[in-house]
């Protein structure tokens, strides 16, 4: 047995403590989507420390692969340019919290530590749901909520984090209840502990996302519904998921007529501002025309007429330097742009954040990551190492946030940066297993690399 393969072997019941200990690391990790705190770097932080120092245990030490490589590649990079930036202009850019771009650094180390915790993951998940439904039921304000007052779900700085978060859980639970549905030979605690959590769960972060009356998150939502819908359809029995969605589909429509005053009040006129400023583009008007005109317009909603100068702020910085972007520099850049009377340098949109500091270059770099993370999950699930209820999650859990991403700078919360090392983390240890499970099927000596 290779060195990989012995780490991943079994463990003695000696190793309690061990178990405890990175248990409730992880959960700290997951725990941004319950409370937005810096808790989860603390516990990357340890986690990382961890791996360093099983790491160096193993003989022979485990060489990184080119999918490694890639995250320490751009770490460096940003941190790199970051440093050569702020030390050799002459007004020294700061930027606005570009370290965060830096943390693929840490994506090698917390997905070796994930790889040996992987016989733990299925009950931390099962912890985590728990803890979940009890801090959304106990946090939620339902009175507010139904008399028409905007919540803030869970225990987050503002609503929009707060339902961006519900909605990734209720992703999640529903994956979670469908992997225990169509599982054979699951566990039988955890499979009744899904049935009872996962119902719940769902319409509490259903309220939730109501209740925090986040126009983003509700479209975002509504964009990803389809492909629940067909990963519903998919993994259960055609009749059984058709009553399924059906049964929801019928409670929503109720639900949405209950409150369609409320629904009119909070997206109407953005809705109707939106409608206007397209037809304007349809009409010969240029899109900056049209955005500028939308911005004067005293009919339009304050969140929209911000976020309109904001993107068109943030769109003038990047066309000044859409190869590479202007790195720290960009928000010496942001002073001098057109609409300076707004006052965040938050963009609200989470791709703008990137093109204005690494521009196209950049963004085509980080795609390629994601693609590279994407395919190993899948390769994983093709090759029965994780369940396909677990891809989907994956899946549907970014598809999801990147649709948040159009109107809300959620890559630069905590939520976004827990995400982005969680979601590596996963499909790099996935990679490991893929590598550990080809090396024991080849029965011969093979230097298994860490990913």
């Amino acid at each position: 047995m290779n060195s990989v393969s012995r780490l991943s072997a079994s463990r003695s019941s000696s190793e309690t403590g061990w178990v405890a200990v990175t248990s409730c690391l992880w959960l700290l990790m997951a725990s941004a989507t319950l409370v937005e705190s810096y808790a989860y770097r603390y516990a990357g932080a340890v986690l990382a420390l961890i791996a360093l120092y099983q790491y160096m245990k193993t003989a022979p030490h485990l060489p990184m692969d080119w999918r490694g490589w890639l995250c320490v590649a751009w770490g460096v990079y940003a941190l790199g340019r970051f440093l050569i930036e702020f030390y050799l202009l002459p007004d020294h850019p700061a930027g606005d919290r570009e370290l965060l771009f830096g943390i693929p650094l840490a994506f090698p180390l917390i997905a070796f530590i994930f790889f040996l915790c992987w016989q733990d993951m299925e009950r931390i998940v099962a912890v985590y749901f728990g803890i979940a439904l009890l801090t959304i039921a106990t946090t939620t304000h339902y009175q507010l909520i139904f008399a028409g007052e905007t919540v803030r779900p869970l225990i987050q700085h503002n609503q929009i984090h707060g339902a961006v978060c519900c909605g990734i859980i209720l992703i999640a639970a529903t994956c979670w209840m469908l992997h225990y549905r169509t599982t054979p030979n699951a566990d039988k605690t955890l499979k009744l502990l899904s049935a009872l959590i996962t119902p719940p769960l769902i319409i509490l972060c259903l309220i939730g996302i109501y209740g925090a009356k986040s126009k983003g998150v509700w479209l975002a939502l509504g964009l990803t519904s389809p492909a629940i819908a067909f990963v519903i359809l998919r993994d259960l029995r055609p009749r059984m998921g058709m009553l399924i969605i059906a049964g929801v589909a019928v409670i929503l429509a109720f639900g949405v007529y209950a409150v369609r005053g409320n629904l009119e009040r909070t997206a109407g006129q953005t809705v109707a501002s939106t409608f206007f400023m397209l037809e304007d583009v349809k009409t010969g008007k240029t899109l900056d025309a049209a955005v500028s005109q939308t911005i004067d317009d005293h009919s339009t909603p304050l969140s929209m007429d911000e976020r309109l100068q904001l993107w068109a702020n943030a769109w003038e910085v990047y066309s000044t330097a859409p190869i590479f972007g202007w790195g720290n520099e960009w928000i010496v850049r942001w002073r001098h742009s057109h609409y300076t009377g707004v006052n965040y340098t938050l963009t609200h949109n989470g791709y703008l954040e990137i093109l204005v500091r690494y521009g196209l270059a950049g963004a085509a770099f980080l795609s390629v990551m994601l693609f590279v993370f994407c395919r190993s999950v899948y390769q994983a699930a093709s090759a029965a190492i994780i369940p396909r209820a677990a891809l989907h999650a994956y899946f549907l859990i970014l598809l999801f946030f990147a649709f948040t991403l159009l109107s809300n700078s959620n890559n630069r919360l905590a939520i976004g940066e827990s995400l982005a090392i969680l979601s590596a983390a996963v499909a790099l240890a996935c990679q490991l297993k893929l590598r550990s499970a080809n090396s024991v099927v080849a029965a011969r000596p093979q230097a298994l690399q860490l990913t």
